[in-house]
């Protein structure tokens, strides 16, 4: 038996059940891959599911555990060929794992098309199938039979997988933190859901008892399943180094998977083999659970503890030791726990004001623009936008909220939300409220209206006196009216006009002496 190559455009087979697709591709109904080993067929699914969903392929796939007529066993698994692209991914997988692909419909498979020929493979005087074989697949210069010995579902087949540990799988980007579930053990249930609402973590928590699918876990173990978004990463950190809490990834809508850990198949790529009635958490050491489902969650807004007083105060007169003790709470600075914020403004003692005046000469125009001061009793307050840092003096000043300054790598203490901490200030629009820093004389905070503040570029130029010049009128003076006066000039013209006086002398004729 031999195999020939198909040709472009033939539509008369010897193998049955095959048929050219619409590219000429010779396909069956189903493509048939073998491999030597079970890890060969886990290896395989595993890059399909990273490359495609295997959700497309679950009606017909079937993982079946064969023997040749040889003895010699092997792990044959069936996908439907939905298409010759389909095939080729499943093609181009199989071959890189070790294993080898055919395509058929019922009983006869034949090799699946490579670079030596691009439409298929054709199987030329098939002959009857032996007795007690299932099914044949027709290679290169052979014909292989195939006894089934038993079927291995996908489900149980990816249960029985274990999760493997992920080098550095635990430093998790911004977009990977941004829906985690936390399962928490009853006793800490109640303080990590009152961390979680203070720091203004988005969560919703549930109690569940869960079924275990570990075939070493057999007891029930019930926790306090918790849904986070957007866990800040310090955190996450505190979370994963604490004894009774786990925290896990979502691995599709009905699964999720330890962080750190990865599943060897993608189980978002066959989320159908999940019922729409359960949701699977796999644990480390091989230990599935399975909540019941859809997850029913409540916002822990609702769990946080209300105290109610229900008898009725008495007056603070009647009470023998005088009225109660006030249970407001100073409002302190303390050092902050977030990253820092950005520079807006710096606060510089008043005696450092010829400093600030040298450096405004040494400061680029870029930097004094969009700046604002205010000179005060408690210092000389500087206001800007960006780049702020640029002047060296005072206390830097960051932005709790629009026009709330607190000193750099500081917090107000108790941490309210601004909104209330400005209420509790009289903090308006238009208003510029500022807390100076524990060491200063006077570290009350105090208030800067914005209509005392003056660009920093016109207030970093002092008043000049400038005097008035007169003016001169350079016009020129105006002269007398010429006269012409015709003289007689006598015989002797070219000797030039005599002097008044010399005139005078001469003879009425006009002429001199001829000699």
């Amino acid at each position: 038996m031999a195999l020939e190559h198909v040709a472009q455009g033939q539509t008369r087979f010897f193998t049955p059940g095959v048929a050219p697709d619409p590219r000429g591709i010779l396909l069956g109904r189903f493509c048939l891959m073998t491999f030597p080993t079970l890890e060969g067929a886990v290896s395989w699914l595993r890059l399909y599911s990273s490359e495609a969903s295997l959700d497309e392929l679950m009606a017909n796939l079937t993982i079946t555990k064969a023997r040749t007529q040889l003895g010699s066993r092997e792990i044959v698994i069936q996908i439907p060929a939905v298409s010759s692209y389909a095939s080729d991914r499943a093609a181009r997988l199989a071959r890189l794992v070790g294993g080898a692909i055919y395509t058929g419909t019922a009983k006869h498979f034949v090799k699946y098309r490579d670079d030596r020929s691009p439409y298929g493979y054709d199987a030329v005087d098939i002959g009857a199938m032996p007795a007690q074989v299932d099914f044949m697949v027709h290679g290169d210069e052979f014909a292989q039979g195939y006894m089934k010995e038993g079927e291995l579902p996908f489900a149980r087949l990816l249960f029985r997988l274990s999760i493997r540990k992920v080098p550095g799988g635990e430093n998790l980007a911004i977009e990977d933190r941004g829906e985690l579930y936390l399962a928490v053990a009853h006793g800490l249930a109640d303080g990590i859901i009152r961390y979680l609402w203070r720091n203004r973590v988005e969560a919703e928590a549930g109690l569940f008892q869960p079924r275990t699918q570990s075939a070493f876990e057999e007891r029930q173990r019930g926790y306090m399943w918790i849904r986070v978004r957007a866990l800040p990463e310090r955190i996450l950190a505190l979370f994963l180094g604490t004894p009774g809490i786990d925290v896990f990834r979502p691995a599709g809508a009905n699964a999720a998977v330890a962080v750190g850990y990865q599943h060897p198949i993608d189980l978002a790529s066959c989320s159908s083999v999940f019922p729409p009635d359960t949701f699977h958490v796999f644990w480390p050491n091989d230990r599935v659970d399975v909540l019941p489902g859809p997850l029913a969650l409540s916002d822990i807004a609702d769990l946080t503890k209300v105290d109610v007083e229900l008898d009725r105060p008495k007056d603070p007169g009647q009470q023998a030791g005088g009225p109660p003790e006030p249970i407001g709470v100073e409002l302190r600075l303390a050092a902050a726990m977030g990253p820092p914020r950005r520079v807006v403004a710096t606060l510089i003692p008043v005696e450092h004001g010829p400093r600030l005046k040298r450096i405004l000469f040494a400061l680029p125009p870029v930097s004094l623009r969009g700046h604002r001061v205010s000179v005060t009793d408690r210092g000389i307050l500087v206001v800007g936008s960006e780049n702020l840092d640029v002047i060296p003096l005072g206390q830097l000043l960051c932005e709790l909220t629009p026009g709330l300054l607190v000193p750099l790598g500081m917090d107000i203490v108790p941490r309210v939300s601004p909104e209330v901490l400005a209420r509790a200030l009289g903090h308006a629009p238009g208003v510029v409220t500022v807390f100076p820093p524990p060491s200063s004389k006077d570290d009350r905070p105090f208030q800067v209206p914005d209509s005392a503040f003056t660009t920093l570029e016109r207030r970093s130029l002092a008043k000049l006196e400038v005097d008035r010049a007169d003016v001169t009128d350079l016009a020129a003076e105006q002269v007398p009216e010429a006269q012409i006066v015709n003289d007689a000039v006598g015989r002797f013209a070219l000797w030039g006009f005599p002097d008044p006086a010399d005139r005078k002398a001469l003879p009425s004729g006009g002429g001199g002496d001829n000699k």
